[in-house]
């Protein structure tokens, strides 16, 4: 019971430092560094041997699970406020702008090349932030065009400002509007929903009624101890959706690339006859 209450007391300070931590980063503008350092920590956290086991022996405890969805409720906060200091900062010359995406591309570009890109693709990249390093490298590597969907305006704003100090903005777009709403959508070749979107469910719901055939879709997702730092997805794709390749290559969060069924997607068209 001892190395429950040691376990809790660490998720506990975890989550405390980065509130305390995004205060701050509110008020004086230098504490973002520490903040980004306070988060790289938790990354460091969720893949630690210790952290592991004692997630997998507690996990089902109700404190556990409620401290960990407390202390991702405030990661997830904290990541779009550093995100948002970063693209202002980008935005005012205040960072080199290639070499801080240089140092980026590698972290998600092994996720982005088994999703069959070229530059003749359409991408919808769903909870793209503020700071899109993904939307940003699908342009600038494979030279795609993109759009950023996210319900924040302020984050779509600085999306626009970021793809513009990098000097792709001929091939990005953002957009707070609906899914269903977006006219992007009829010519999109693949979809990414990001880690930290939270109704997952609901989005490929709509997704179901609104995309072809064929349409190939990425869901970042974080289950298991990865869940402090990521939505999860338990849910069972077979009915509505092929499931075509499931990558665990990132310690931090888990892929999985599908397509929607045949079925389905005849199922659509009858219903809309």
């Amino acid at each position: 019971m001892r190395e429950k209450f040691e376990f809790l007391l660490s998720l506990k300070l975890l989550e405390c430092e980065i509130k305390q931590l995004t205060i701050y980063s509110r008020a004086y503008c230098n504490c973002y560094e520490l903040l980004s350092i306070k988060l790289d920590e938790l990354c460091e956290f969720i893949v630690k041997e210790d952290t592991i086991h004692h997630w997998m022996v507690w996990e089902r405890d109700k404190e556990v699970q409620g401290q960990a969805e407390l202390l991702r409720e405030a990661a997830v906060e904290a990541l779009c406020d550093v995100e948002k200091n970063q693209s202002k900062c980008i935005s005012l010359n205040e960072m080199d702008g290639n070499k801080y995406l240089t140092t980026l591309i590698q972290s998600v570009k092994d996720d982005l090349e088994s999703f069959g890109i070229t530059h003749e693709s359409k991408v919808l990249f769903i909870g793209s932030g503020a700071f899109p390093i993904s939307v940003l490298t699908i342009a600038k590597e494979f030279g795609a065009k993109v759009m950023g969907v996210d319900i924040d305006s302020e984050a779509v704003q600085l999306s626009r400002h970021a793809a513009k100090a990098f000097d792709i903005e001929t091939l990005v777009s953002f957009s707070n509007e609906k899914l269903s709403s977006l006219a992007f959508l009829k010519e999109t070749t693949h979809i990414i929903i990001a880690s930290l979107v939270k109704n997952k469910i609901e989005v490929l719901d709509q997704l179901k009624e609104l995309i072809k055939h064929k349409v190939q879709i990425m869901m970042r997702y974080g289950n298991g101890v990865k869940s402090l730092f990521n939505y999860p997805f338990e849910y069972d794709l077979s009915e509505d959706w092929i499931q075509r390749h499931l990558i665990v290559r990132n310690p931090i969060y888990d892929t999985i690339i599908f397509e929607m069924s045949t079925s389905q997607n005849e199922k659509k068209v009858i219903t809309h006859y």
